[in-house]
Order: structure tokens, then sequence, then C-alpha cells
């Protein structure tokens, strides 16, 4: 194991072994001598004059006594050798390599992470974001930074500095909510930089988002009836099954590029797969999204017309027979937005516009809880709730869209307890307006 870089430390406490050399393209003086049988050749730094090779014999001297005599230390000698040389040739002396804050750059150890545990990641969307932000955001601010240096105040004026770089926003400070999930893979580098090294350092993240500007949360727009209406009559034909298939489920596109003609078993549509950035995942979002949901007419009536021209062994397809894709399909949204003319909404906005929708004809929030796919009602009452007010004028239209028998469920495969029948809710409530 040839070294040939790094700094070295001359006034570091070991005799005539070992020898001077000197190199036609430097002024330096290099050392050159053999520890457990690998060869070092090091620059010292010095320029060549007769002191400083005095001074450079005087350091191979006591090199050579302490190699001898077993208390030399290649790490204390050079601390400018890599990480893994201070490893390789700490473990040859016996020892645990256990470098200081101080001694250990923030660039250095990501190389080393990004290599063991960041692979470890299994969720495709986790790893793009991780690297995105380590690469575009952290790194170029923290390459150079031991990880003493890195403090609470030091993250906090980083995330304070980051701004937008794209869209109608560039150049403007980022939201709060989108610095913290920047700073998630910082933290989880730090957190193994502490195991691995097994340091007692206190955390510059705590409490960092108390210090971080409050943010409003945006409100997720609930899509009107009309401006449905009109949406998909400027959307190209293929793909106006596909988006009301998305109302009329909750499902996104993820999850619709996942799913497989024989996920469809009869009346019911299971949902237990997605396809993320190129990768089938066997994993949703959470345990809880795996569900079933029960295919009433109006639902049938789009399913048909999608399951007839697809090839394939998924269900969606995009117009040209490519696998359904959810970035491709979410520019042709877009772009049939801004040609209704439209409030903005996302092709997200279906799945929190059939939670709303649902709610208003009567739905028992317990049903609705697992027809989404969350753990609890508590995302019901506190988020999707607050769309009811101001729709109550689509309400019958919405009724006939969704369809009866999606209001008052004639069976279940895997029986919920309803606690209202819920088509008497509507019932009484149109009798009533």
């Amino acid at each position: 194991m040839k070294i040939k870089k790094g700094t070295i430390s001359i006034d570091t406490p070991v005799r005539g072994a070992g020898s001077i050399k000197r190199r036609k393209e430097s002024k330096k003086l290099y050392v050159d001598f053999y520890y457990f049988g690998q060869r070092i050749t090091r620059s010292t730094e010095l320029d060549d004059t007769p002191a400083n090779e005095r001074r450079v014999r005087d350091f191979l001297d006591r090199i050579h006594q302490r190699i001898e005599d077993g208390t030399f230390r290649f790490a204390d000698a050079f601390p400018g050798a890599s990480e893994q040389e201070k490893t390789y040739f700490t473990m040859l002396e016996g020892r645990e390599y256990r470098p200081e804050p101080h001694q250990v750059l923030f660039g250095e150890y990501v190389k080393e992470w990004m290599e063991t545990i960041f692979p470890s990641f299994s969720s495709p969307t986790k790893r793009k974001d991780y690297r995105e932000a380590i690469e575009t955001k952290i790194l170029p601010h923290f390459k150079n930074v031991s990880f003493y240096q890195i403090t609470s105040t030091t993250v906090f004026k980083f995330t304070d500095s980051l701004l937008c770089t794209r869209g109608e926003n560039k150049g403007n400070p980022l939201s709060t909510a989108r610095k913290m999930n920047i700073l998630m893979p910082f933290r989880a580098i730090w957190n193994d930089a502490c195991d691995h090294y097994r340091w007692v350092l206190k955390s510059p993240f705590d409490n960092l988002k108390k210090r971080l500007p409050k943010t409003e949360k945006k409100e997720h727009v609930v899509i009107r009836f009309d401006e449905w209406l009109r949406f998909l009559d400027h959307l190209p034909s293929f793909y106006q099954p596909v988006a009301e298939f998305m109302i009329l489920t909750g499902m996104i596109p993820s999850e619709m590029a996942g799913l497989k003609k024989e996920d469809i078993d009869g009346a019911y549509i299971n949902v237990k797969s997605s396809f993320v950035l190129g990768q089938d995942k066997q994993s949703l979002k959470t345990a809880f999204r795996k569900r079933q949901i029960f295919i009433t007419n109006a639902l049938r009536e789009r399913l048909d017309v999608i399951l007839k021209r697809s090839a394939s062994p998924y269900a969606f397809t995009m117009e040209d027979g490519a696998r359904f894709n959810s970035s491709r399909f979410c520019k042709v949204w877009k772009k049939a937005v801004g040609a209704a003319g439209i409030t903005y909404v996302t092709s997200y906005s279906a799945r929190h516009s059939f939670a709303a929708w649902s709610l208003l004809v009567g739905i028992n929030p317990l049903r609705l809880v697992k027809l989404m796919g969350h753990a609890s009602k508590q995302m019901v009452y506190e988020v999707y709730g607050n769309y009811v007010e101001g729709l109550e004028e689509d309400v019958e239209r919405i009724f006939d869209y969704l369809g009866r028998d999606f209001v008052i469920p004639q069976k279940s495969k895997s029986p919920i307890p309803f606690g209202d029948r819920t088509g008497d809710s509507f019932e009484r409530f149109a009798l009533t307006t």
C-alpha cells in the first residue's frame, strides 16, 4: 500500500531508518519509510533547505524509535491521511481508530455514507429526495467543514439561506416545511457519524424548527363540480376515464400505475402496490394504504374502457401504449387545467376532492378512512371535513355522479362497521333543504 499524499505532523515525538527524498517537479522534502511492510512516501510540505532537512531527519528518527518500541501511531503522525488509511494502519496496530469530530470532514464522511448506508434505503422516492438534497444543497455548503464546526448556529444560517431555484417562486425563501425536508438527510448523516465514531455531541438540529419562521399550510383545493366537468372537456379523451377513475376512488397516479389486471377481483379493486420512479413497490406509503375498493356502476363504466385498451398486465397505460407514468400524466393534467381556465389544481386534488365529495353526500367517516387508506379518522375530520362548506350546491349532482351504490353500499367483502346508513342521511338532507 503506497501512500503519496497528505500532510504530516513534523513535530510528532520517533532513528536512522527511512530516507529523505527529493523530486524534480517539487521543491519540497519527502519522507520515505516502511511500516508494516508498506512503503510510505509523503510530502512534508517543507522547503528543501538544510535546516528543514535536519528537522525531517529528526522526525524520521523519532518514527523509527517509536515503531521499535510499539508506541508509533500512524493516525497521530499523519493527520492529513485519508480516513481509510488511518483506519487501515490503526487496525494493524491492534487498536480501534476513533477520530475526534474536528478530524473528520463532513464531505469525506458523506462519501463513505453514500456507499454503505444510503443504498439500504428501500424507497426510491426517499433515495431520490435524499440524493438531491445532499448533492445540491448540503454538500456544497458543508463539504470542507468538520463535524466539530457544525453547530446549531451554522445549521440555522444554512437553513435560513435556502432559496427556491426554479418555478414561479425562484429566488424566494423556501417554506419551513421544505427546509425541514432538506435537513432530514443532513440529520441522518449526523446521527450515523456520531454512532459510527461513538461521539457524544449535542445535536445541532435540536429546536431548530422553532427558530424558523412559521408558514401557513396550504389548503388543498377541492374541485367544484362545474369546474370538474369543464376540466374533463379540455382533457384529451384518452385520459378522461383515467381522471374520473381517480376522483371516483381516491387513488393516486403511482397506485394506478402499479395496479395489475389480476388485482381487480370481481366486484373489488385490491390496492396493494405502486410504481414510483421506474420501480415497482410492493409496499405503499403506509400499511393502511393497502385497501379494497368496491366497484360501483359508475366506476365499472370507466374501468371497462381502461381495461379494454390495455394490452399489458397492468390496467393503466399512456396513450402511446407505454406503461402508465405519473409524471407524464401530471403534465397532461396541468395542461388541461390551464386550457379550462379553472382554479389551479394538481392531480392529487382528485384524491382530496373524492374525500370531500364523499363526506358531502353522507359517507360514514369510518368507511371513508378505509377507502382512503388512513390509519385513523383524525385526517378525515381535521383535513377533509373543512372542505364540505361551500359545496352544498353541488350535492345532488355529486350524488348522481358517484352513484347510489357508492353512497349506500349493498355488500362488503370485508365487513366495515357502519354507524349509519349513509344514504338515509342524504335523503334527510335533501328533504330539509
